[in-house]
């Protein structure tokens, strides 16, 4: 049997998320496959007081799922196919590196390169420098400047 063709998109809060998972969404759909949702937070370190530590990683965590809802509900408009969700805490660069790392039916990292001049990019910057060697899997850069209808004309080329 084939491996079904698995493009992942990191959740955040940033507008160009919502291009590459167009474009996730709608190369996912158009080859049988689907797309994995990774959202990421950091680790909150209340060392001597547990109790606040757990309460902050918590609603984190609620967070987290309730961004996820909202991606997938966009999602669903391009693939009919539920997304695989996941949520990690930690450093962001060393979650997904770790994240591909063990799960190896990822076959696609898709990132958006942001809009804004003062903005760096850093999972950009991460994975086209320093952690470029860490990275399994292609890595697809969808550019600021493309529209909705040019991402959906990349998207449908086979």
């Amino acid at each position: 049997m084939e491996k079904e063709i698995t493009f992942l998109v990191i959740v955040d809060e940033s507008p160009e998320m919502y291009k590459a998972l167009r474009y996730a969404a709608q190369r996912s759909s158009r080859n049988n496959g689907r797309v994995a949702l990774l959202y990421t937070f950091d680790t909150l370190e209340f060392s001597h007081w547990k109790a606040v530590e757990d309460i902050a990683e918590a609603e984190s965590r609620e967070k987290a799922e309730s961004k996820i809802k909202d991606v997938q509900t966009f999602l669903l408009e391009f693939n009919s196919k539920k997304p695989k969700k996941f949520i990690m805490k930690g450093d962001r660069i060393e979650c997904i590196t770790n994240f591909l790392k063990e799960n190896k039916f990822i076959s696609n990292l898709v990132l958006a390169s942001s809009s804004e001049k003062s903005s760096s990019d850093p999972l950009i910057n991460a994975f086209t420098g320093k952690f470029r060697s860490s990275l399994s899997v292609p890595l697809t850069i969808i550019p600021q400047n493309l529209s909705e209808e040019e991402i959906d004309k990349l998207s449908s080329i086979n």
